[in-house]
């Protein structure tokens, strides 16, 4: 059964927030080589967001994600018209004229209405492409309007996890992506991770169960996410029956051996450019952290590689925090993350309208 509105609502803005500071962490060094990165950071890497945290447009398409779902929700219940993929990809249209224009129009309302979102921050192609065709695509996956697998499908499904049931959660994550990428590659991945989050902040399920049932899911879809996701299991394993021998190793004072969650993990699941690796290599990286006081060492193992490192730590962002919601997340980097007060009404919107409890509707209604 879903949780009490109190913690939703925690783990909706954990959620969001937590994908917000991954997205920030890693944009600066997202077409680095590790080594480069190691140079210019020192050998830990980047190991916090700079001052301002800036968000890309992962975190933009985000927001427009939830928008959309709120949008159809509210339209459904006083007008009789509750199409979620069709107002979410009205949205994504709306998100294109921020990197169209410089600043709102007079009468723009909802997300439109803050300037701050009018910022083009490395828009992915595939994206930009895709939503300059005015037409609502028909049926997106069974006829794709392209055959893209980029990461740029997965990175901005998490508000779909937030829904009534765990096969919308899926099927919302999957058609919301492929309104932008075609391949069953580029889509599958985001209905695992909606499912993901759904599993988890929404049902309460534990990381391993949760994770185990998205392979099940999606392994119906996309064989390769499916592969890829039971890599970065077996991996997590590993890695992490390596840390624990290491750890007794020093207990008793006996030879440390080699061993534990590394980046060289996270080198063979990919690099993250395609939507199986990001979600894979964040998969990977919740499992080897999972404790509510590896947050932060978990963004900073997901953001410091040779790959999408924006996305990569979003995604791992997303999973953790909605599975421990806000608590775990640093004041200070919160403090100077980009539109923070935007992301967690959002995510209590979300959290309010899937519990029924009222919020303020007006805002998001839009003609």
């Amino acid at each position: 059964m879903p949780l009490d509105v109190v913690t939703l609502t925690d783990r909706a803005a954990g959620c969001l927030l937590g994908g917000a500071l991954g997205d920030a962490l890693g944009a600066p060094v997202e077409f680095l080589q590790l080594t480069d990165i190691q140079r210019r950071y020192g050998p830990q890497g980047i190991t916090e967001p700079p001052r301002p945290a800036l968000i890309t447009d992962d975190t933009q398409l985000t927001l427009f994600t939830a928008e959309g779902m709120l949008l159809a929700a509210i339209r459904g219940r006083h007008r009789g018209l509750d199409s979620t993929v069709e107002q979410v990809w009205y949205s994504y249209r709306r998100w294109l004229r921020t990197q169209q224009q410089s600043e709102p129009d007079e009468d723009d309302v909802a997300l439109l209405d803050d300037p701050r979102l009018f910022a083009s921050r490395a828009p992915g192609l595939t994206n930009l492409r895709a939503l300059r065709d005015e037409q609502l695509p028909r049926s997106p996956r069974t006829h794709p309007r392209n055959d893209a697998r980029s990461c740029g499908g997965v990175v901005r499904m998490a508000p779909a996890g937030f829904t009534t049931s765990a096969a919308d959660a899926y099927a919302l994550g999957c058609e919301c992506a492929a309104l932008t990428h075609g391949h069953p590659t580029g889509w599958a991945p985001a209905g695992a991770l909606a499912l993901l989050v759904h599993l988890l902040a929404v049902r309460n399920r534990p990381l391993d169960e949760a994770v185990d049932q998205v392979i099940g899911r999606v392994m119906r879809d996309d064989l390769e996410t499916a592969h890829t996701l039971s890599t970065a299991v077996r991996l997590a394993e590993t890695d992490n029956a390596a840390a624990w021998a290491a750890q007794e190793a020093r207990i008793n004072g006996q030879p440390v051996p080699d061993g534990g969650p590394s980046v060289r993990s996270l080198e063979l699941l990919g690099s993250g450019w395609l939507g199986h690796e990001a979600l894979a290599i964040a998969v990977y990286v919740a499992l080897t952290h999972p404790r509510p006081g590896q947050f932060v060492d978990a963004l900073r193992m997901a953001a410091n590689h040779s790959g999408d490192s924006d996305s990569t730590a979003s995604i791992t962002g997303n999973i953790l925090g909605a599975l421990h919601g806000t608590g775990v997340l640093p004041r200070d980097w919160v403090n100077r993350l980009e539109l923070a007060e935007v992301i967690t009404q959002v995510g209590a919107d979300l959290a309010a309208e899937l519990c029924g409890v009222a919020y303020n509707e007006d805002h998001y209604l839009i003609a």
